[in-house]
C-alpha cells in the first residue's frame, strides 16, 4: 500500500481554550462500515469509541511565529477511533475524521492544502459558565451534521481519566486521519502540553452523526482547558473511500 510522506518543516501552534469530547461506544462492525480502506476500528471492552470533538482555540499560527499574530477559531470534528499498521509493522491508534467544520475562513482555505485537515464552513456558538457549557454548530453545507450540546462540567480534573478505556481512547489519541482534497488519507499529530480533563455530564445532545449509529450508547465525556498545543504532519494510509452519512 502506498503511503504519503509527511513534511517535517510545517507545524502549527496554538492554545486550546476548550476542547469538549462527547463520546459514545458502538458495535465495531457498525463502525467498520464507516471507515475507508487502510484503517480498522479500535476496539475496547465496550466497543468502538465514536464522538464529536469541539474546539475553541486562540493564537493559532505557524510554528515559529509569535502568538500575537495568531487567530482565534472554533471547530468541530466527527471522530471514530481507529488503528492501522505503520511502515515498520507496528500498530498505530488514532481517530478517523470524516468531516470537520470551522468558523475560520483561513482554516477552510489552508486545511488540506498548506496543512492536513480539510474543513467546511459553519456557524459555531459557545456559551460557557464555570460549570455549564452550550455548544452549537450549524454547517453551511452539510446541514444534516449540525450539533447541539448542553452539558454540566465537574469542578475538578478527573483523577485517572486516562485509565478509563473511553477516556484513554479519546484523550490519548494523538493522530487524526482524514480525507484530503483528492480523496486520499492525510494525517496530523496533536501534542498538547497536558491531557488533564474534567468530567462532563451531557444534559442534552443533538447529533445526526452519533444518531446515525444504530448501536450507539452515550459514554464518558470530557472537557480539556487551557493547554498549549502543537500540530505536525504524520504518516497515514493513502487510500480513502467516500463516507456517506447514514
Amino acid at each position: 500500500m502506498s503511503r504519503q510522506t509527511p513534511s517535517a518543516d510545517r507545524a502549527v501552534r496554538g492554545t486550546i481554550l476548550r476542547r469538549l469530547l462527547v463520546n459514545a461506544v458502538v458495535d465495531p462492525h457498525e463502525a467498520a462500515r464507516r471507515l475507508p480502506p487502510g484503517v480498522r476500528p479500535h476496539v475496547i471492552a465496550d466497543g468502538t469509541v465514536v464522538g464529536c470533538c469541539l474546539l475553541e482555540i486562540e493564537a493559532i499560527r505557524p510554528a515559529g511565529l509569535p502568538a500575537v499574530v495568531g487567530q482565534r477559531l472554533r471547530a468541530a470534528a466527527h471522530r471514530i477511533s481507529v488503528e492501522w499498521g505503520d511502515g515498520a509493522g507496528a500498530t498505530v491508534t488514532g481517530v478517523y475524521v470524516p468531516v470537520r467544520h470551522t468558523d475560520s475562513r483561513l482554516a477552510v482555505a489552508l486545511g488540506g492544502r498548506w496543512f492536513p485537515g480539510v474543513h467546511e464552513r459553519a456557524l459555531i456558538e459557545v456559551a460557557a459558565g464555570d460549570f455549564d457549557l452550550r455548544w452549537r454548530v450549524d454547517p453551511l453545507e452539510a446541514v444534516g451534521l449540525g450539533i447541539r450540546i448542553a452539558a454540566s462540567v465537574s469542578a475538578e480534573a478527573v483523577a485517572g481519566a486516562m485509565c478509563d478505556q473511553v477516556g484513554a481512547t479519546c484523550l490519548g489519541a494523538s493522530v487524526g486521519v482524514s480525507p484530503d482534497r483528492r480523496g486520499r488519507l492525510e494525517a496530523a499529530r496533536m501534542e498538547p502540553a497536558h491531557r488533564d480533563a474534567r468530567a462532563v455530564t451531557i444534559e442534552s445532545l443533538e447529533s445526526r452523526f452519533l444518531d446515525g449509529f444504530r448501536t450507539a450508547r452515550l459514554s464518558s465525556s470530557y472537557l480539556m482547558c487551557d493547554t498549549e498545543v502543537t500540530w505536525t504532519r504524520a504518516d497515514a494510509p493513502a487510500i480513502v473511500s467516500e463516507w456517506v452519512p447514514a
